[in-house]
C-alpha cells in the first residue's frame, strides 16, 4: 500500500485561484517555509510563471486580499558579494509535505528545504566549479501584493518593513528581528526574531541597509540584510529558528528541535509527522486523481491557524491556555472546516475554541479573526458564535459554555466604537429590526448574519436551559425577514425609513465586491440561500417544493453559483424541497468543475481549509450545515471511508460499493446494520463510531424524498 504522503501533491492550487502554498509546513506549524518570486506577488509568495528571489519562513496559504508575512527571506548565489541577487529561473521543482527542492538557473543551485514546526531547514548544494558561495538574508523580506501601497494603514494594505537588525554572533550565527506593518485584516505592526546557524564558518560576514553594505557586524532600519560569504564550497546547510517572542525562543527552538539530525532526518521526521496527521481519515476506491485530491486539501485543512503553544510563542499575555494566531478567517472556515475537525479532532477543535475565549478575556469580545495578535476585519459579524453553538450540539467537552453564551449575547446588546473589529452596526438592527443604507458597507449580507448568529445564541442558551435569553435571541433571529422581498424573492436592501432602494438587480454587485453596499464578495442571488435557521421557510416563500427547487436549478444553468464559501452548502438545498438525489448530482457536478489536480486546481481562495472541507465532505458523502448538529447526505466518491473520532479510539465508517462517477445517486442507505430512510443524520447518531453503508444508482431513486432535514425556525 502506498504511503498517504505519496498522494499528496503541495502544486495543486498554487497558481490560479488558490494561492496556496507549495513549501513545507507542519500541521499547524508557525514555520511555513517555502519561495517567493518577484513582486508584484499572490499572497502565497509565489507563482510558477515569475522568476524566484528567495525562500522566506513565514506565509498563509490560500488567503485572498494585501500579502502579509513573507518574511526573514533567505537566497543562496554565486560570484561576487551583492545585496540584490537576481531573479532565477526555477528548474526541476519537487515537493511533498515537509519537503521543497528546486534548481535555481542559470547558477545550478540545488535548494532543498524542510523544516520542523518552528525551525526552517535550508540545504544548499553549489556548483562544484563555482569558487564563491553566498547566502544571504533578508530581514526585511515581505509580501507585497499589486496595486496596495506597502504599508498601508488600511485593513487592506500590503506589507512592508518598516524596522528590525542584524548582527553577525559569530562565524556561524546570525541573529535579528523584522519589524513589519500591512496585510489584509489590520494596519497593526508584528515582530519576527530569529536565529540562523550556519553548519561551517563563513570566511566573510557583511551587513547592509537600505543605501548599501556597512562596516561592522551589525546593521539596523527597514530592508537591513546580511550575507555569509563561504568562498568555494559545494554544500552548505542553514536552520533559521523564527519567533514571535524573542531571539531566544527562536534559538531554543533550533536546538530542542534540530540538535542533533542531519537534514535527511529532520526530512523524515517530517515525513512522518504528516503520515500519521492524514491516516486520521483513509479512503478506498475512486480514481487516483480523487484521492490526491482528497489528501491534498486534507493537507490544506491543516495549514491554518498557527499554533503557539502554551505560555510558549504568543507575545502578548500568558495565561495557561494554548493560543492560536493566523484565525485567517472564522468567516470562511465556520462554513465546513470546523465541522470537519470536530469530527477527527474534536481535541483541537475544544483548543481552538477555549483560545478565542481566552482572547474574549483579554479584549473583552470574541475576534471574528484574529492575525498576529490583533482582530482583524469582520466580514459578518462574529463567526465564533456559530462555532460555539455547534460544540455544545456535538457534546463537546472541556469549554465553559456559559462564558461563551456571556460574550455571544455581548454582540446584540453591547455597541462597540469601530464595528470593523468588533461587535456590529447594532443601532439599525436594534431600532429598525434590519441593516439599512445607513450601514454603507454590506448590509444586506451583513443582516444576514447577524440574524443567524442570534439563532446560534438561543440555541446554546436553550442548551444552558437559559430560556428568556433563549426566546430573546429567536426572535431577534426572525428579523432576517425583514429584508426579504416577497414580490421579487430575493433579500434587497432597505432605506432607513422602510422604502426598498430601487432599482435593484439580485444579479448585480460593485466590481470592487468587498466593499459593495449590500452584499459581501457576492449577489443578491448568491447570498439569498444564506438562511440557515430557516431553509423550510425560504421554500415556503419561493411557492412550495417544486417552485423552490426550479429557482435552484435556474441558480446553477444561469451560472450563479461559485466555488465561494458562502454558496458551497447552497447543492445540498435540495434536501429541503425533498430531492435529496439532485443535491447528490449537484455536489458531484460542483466536484467535477471546480477542483482538478493541476496548478491551477482550485477556482477561488482555499481559504483556511474551507474549499478542501468541501472536497472532503462531498467525497465522503457527508455535509455538515454550520452552527448544528446536522449531516446532510449524498453519494460518496470513494468504495470506503474510515475517520477517526479524535482520540475516543472509535471509528465511523462509510461504504459505498462500487462507488463511480456515474453512480451518483443513493438507492439505499443502512445506519448501524438498520435501514435509513431519511437524507440526513445528527451528530450524536454517528459520535460514538458506526457504520453508514449506501448502496448506489446511476439513475435517481426515491431514497431519502419522504423527510427534509429539521429546519429550525419551522421545525
Amino acid at each position: 500500500m502506498s504511503s498517504l504522503v505519496s498522494l499528496v501533491d503541495p502544486f495543486i492550487g498554487t497558481d490560479g485561484g488558490g494561492h496556496t502554498l507549495c513549501g513545507p509546513y507542519l500541521p499547524f506549524s508557525l514555520v511555513r517555509l517555502g519561495p517567493d518570486t518577484t513582486a508584484p506577488q499572490k499572497t502565497n509568495g509565489y507563482q510558477s510563471d515569475r522568476p524566484l528571489i528567495h525562500f522566506s519562513h513565514t506565509h498563509v496559504s490560500g488567503t485572498g486580499g494585501g500579502g502579509r508575512y513573507g518574511n526573514i527571506g533567505i537566497a543562496p548565489f554565486t560570484g561576487p558579494r551583492r545585496r540584490f541577487p537576481t531573479g532565477f529561473d526555477c528548474g526541476d521543482e519537487y515537493a511533498e509535505p515537509g519537503y521543497y527542492a528546486m534548481t535555481l538557473l542559470p547558477t545550478h543551485i540545488r535548494a532543498e528545504l524542510t523544516l520542523t514546526p518552528r525551525v526552517g531547514v535550508h540545504r544548499y548544494t553549489f556548483p562544484a566549479s563555482d569558487s564563491a558561495a553566498n547566502v544571504l538574508i533578508d530581514v526585511g523580506a515581505v509580501i507585497q501584493t499589486a496595486n496596495l501601497i506597502p504599508g498601508d494603514r488600511s485593513v487592506d494594505g500590503t506589507g512592508a518593513s518598516i524596522g528590525g537588525f542584524v548582527e553577525f554572533c559569530s562565524e556561524t550565527e546570525v541573529v535579528g528581528r523584522g519589524d513589519f506593518r500591512g496585510g489584509w485584516g489590520h494596519p497593526f505592526p508584528y515582530s519576527i526574531c530569529f536565529y540562523a546557524r550556519f553548519d561551517r564558518p563563513a570566511r566573510e560576514g557583511l551587513v547592509a541597509g537600505q543605501l548599501g553594505f556597512l562596516a561592522g557586524t551589525a546593521a539596523d532600519g527597514p530592508g537591513c540584510r546580511a550575507v555569509a560569504c563561504f568562498g568555494k564550497s559545494e554544500r552548505v546547510e542553514v536552520r533559521v529558528g523564527i519567533s514571535f517572542v524573542s531571539i531566544a525562543k527562536a534559538r531554543a527552538s533550533l536546538d530542542r528541535e534540530t540538535g542533533g539530525k542531519d537534514f535527511d532526518r529532520i526530512r523524515k521526521e517530517a515525513s512522518d509527522t504528516w503520515e500519521r496527521a492524514l491516516s486520521r481519515i483513509r479512503v478506498e476506491g475512486g480514481t487516483r486523481d480523487e484521492r490526491v485530491l482528497f489528501y491534498t486539501q486534507f493537507s490544506r485543512l491543516l495549514c491554518m491557524p498557527t499554533d503557539l503553544g502554551t505560555d510558549d510563542e504568543f507575545p502578548l499575555w500568558q495565561s495557561g491556555v494554548r493560543h492560536f494566531t493566523d484565525f485567517y478567517t472564522l468567516w470562511d472556515s465556520v462554513r465546513n472546516a470546523n465541522s470537519l475537525i470536530v469530527l477527527f479532532d474534536p481535541e483541537l477543535e475544544r483548543d481552538m475554541l477555549n483560545c478565542l475565549l481566552d482572547i474574549a478575556d483579554h479584549t473583552g469580545w470574541l475576534p471574528d479573526v484574529w492575525i498576529a495578535g490583533h482582530p482583524g476585519m469582520v466580514q459578518g459579524g462574529s463567526s465564533a458564535d456559530v462555532l460555539f453553538c455547534e460544540a455544545a450540539l456535538k457534546g463537546l467537552e472541556g469549554i465553559d459554555y456559559r462564558k461563551a453564551l456571556q460574550y455571544m449575547r455581548k454582540n446584540n446588546e453591547v455597541p462597540f466604537p469601530d464595528p470593523m473589529f468588533y461587535g456590529r452596526h447594532l443601532e439599525d438592527y436594534r431600532d429598525l429590526g434590519y441593516l439599512s443604507t445607513n450601514v454603507r458597507k454590506n448590509c444586506v449580507s451583513r443582516h444576514l448574519e447577524y440574524a443567524y448568529q442570534d439563532w446560534c445564541t438561543g440555541r446554546l442558551a436553550e442548551h444552558l436551559a437559559e430560556r428568556d435569553l433563549a426566546q430573546r435571541s429567536y426572535a431577534s433571529s426572525r428579523k432576517v425577514w425583514n429584508l426579504w422581498r416577497d414580490d421579487i424573492r430575493f433579500f434587497a436592501p432597505r432605506h432607513p425609513n422602510g422604502d426598498w432602494v430601487e432599482p435593484f438587480d439580485p444579479a448585480r454587485c460593485c466590481p470592487d465586491s468587498w466593499n459593495d453596499p449590500y452584499f459581501y464578495e457576492g449577489t443578491s442571488w448568491q447570498w439569498s440561500f444564506n438562511l440557515q435557521h430557516d431553509f423550510r421557510g425560504l421554500v415556503e416563500r419561493h411557492g412550495g417544493n417544486e417552485a423552490f427547487i426550479a429557482h435552484l436549478d435556474r441558480f446553477f444553468e444561469e451560472g450563479h453559483y461559485h466555488s465561494k464559501e458562502t454558496m458551497l452548502h447552497v447543492p445540498y438545498l435540495y434536501h429541503y424541497a425533498g430531492r435529496p438525489d439532485r443535491s447528490s448530482a449537484r455536489a458531484r457536478e460542483c466536484l467535477v468543475k471546480y477542483f482538478r489536480a493541476t496548478r491551477d486546481g482550485l477556482s477561488d481562495n482555499e481559504d483556511m481549509g474551507c474549499q478542501s472541507a468541501f472536497f472532503m465532505w462531498v467525497s465522503m458523502g457527508m455535509y455538515p450545515i454550520m452552527g448544528q448538529d446536522l449531516y446532510l447526505l449524498s453519494a460518496p466518491v470513494f468504495e470506503r471511508v474510515e475517520i477517526e473520532l479524535g482520540k475516543s479510539g472509535r471509528t465511523l465508517t462509510i461504504e459505498s460499493p462500487g462507488a463511480s462517477p456515474e453512480r451518483i445517486y443513493i438507492r439505499v442507505a443502512n445506519l448501524n446494520g438498520k435501514p435509513l430512510e431519511r437524507a440526513w443524520i445528527a451528530h450524536d447518531e454517528i459520535a460514538w463510531g458506526g457504520t453508514i453503508r449506501f448502496e448506489l444508482s446511476d439513475k435517481p431513486a426515491d431514497w431519502g424524498r419522504k423527510t427534509a432535514p429539521p429546519s429550525p425556525l419551522t421545525r
